[in-house]
């Protein structure tokens, strides 16, 4: 049994929402770029042996807290697998980017901001993992796209940079608005600027 005031010690998953959270926490006060692994540690209550060793670098732990909070938002499965056939190309759309937006609100805009900040530091890990998420998102489009084709709507054929054009709006919309993005803006971006972008008259 624990002394009285004592921490019991954690391990596994609560250990990694402690580090987690502290993390958060800390960014929201003081900002990524001063962010100190003992910083963390204390935070969290445990020791820098323990961060250390599963670790390497902030930018190690920010890129597993977002893989982490992006499972969550999307439950098993990656953001491929919950795109489904809604009858239309406005619906699919609509479906793309409530999802990616939930995506989005579950991350949070700490750790955006810090995966943000990493890509402008001629980060390799980062370029690698940019590269590799922009590859899935131009994948996720040309399956929604095709059940458009198939259902016999009109689809423009468009390059792989104009694919991603749904992640970009949703990226843009957190970092300039930084409001809350609710339905009936993600109609609007739908029915104004995707909707012309790849139906064609």
């Amino acid at each position: 049994m624990n002394k009285a005031g004592g921490n019991s010690r954690r391990r596994g998953d609560a250990l990694s929402e402690s580090i987690y959270n502290a993390t958060i926490e800390l960014i929201k006060k003081g900002g990524y770029v001063n962010l100190t692994f003992q910083e963390i540690a204390q935070a969290a209550k445990t020791s820098r042996t323990v961060i250390y060793r599963r670790w390497q670098t902030k930018f190690d732990l920010i890129h597993e807290i977002w893989v982490y909070k992006t499972k969550k938002a999307l439950g098993d499965g990656e953001l491929i697998d919950k795109i489904k056939d809604t009858g239309s190309l406005r619906g699919d759309l609509l479906q793309l980017l409530t999802l990616y937006n939930k995506l989005y609100t579950e991350v949070g805009p700490e750790i955006m901001n810090a995966i943000l900040f990493e890509m402008g530091q001629n980060n390799k890990k980062m370029a690698e993992i940019t590269v590799g998420a922009t590859n899935k998102n131009i994948l996720v489009m040309r399956k929604l796209l095709g059940f458009a084709i198939a259902r016999g709507e009109k689809i423009k054929k468009v390059s792989n940079t104009t694919l991603t054009l749904p992640f970009d709006l949703i990226r843009v919309e957190y970092l300039i608005r930084k409001d809350v993005i609710d339905e009936k803006r993600l109609e609007l971006l739908v029915d104004e600027i995707l909707l012309p972008v790849f139906l064609a008259p």
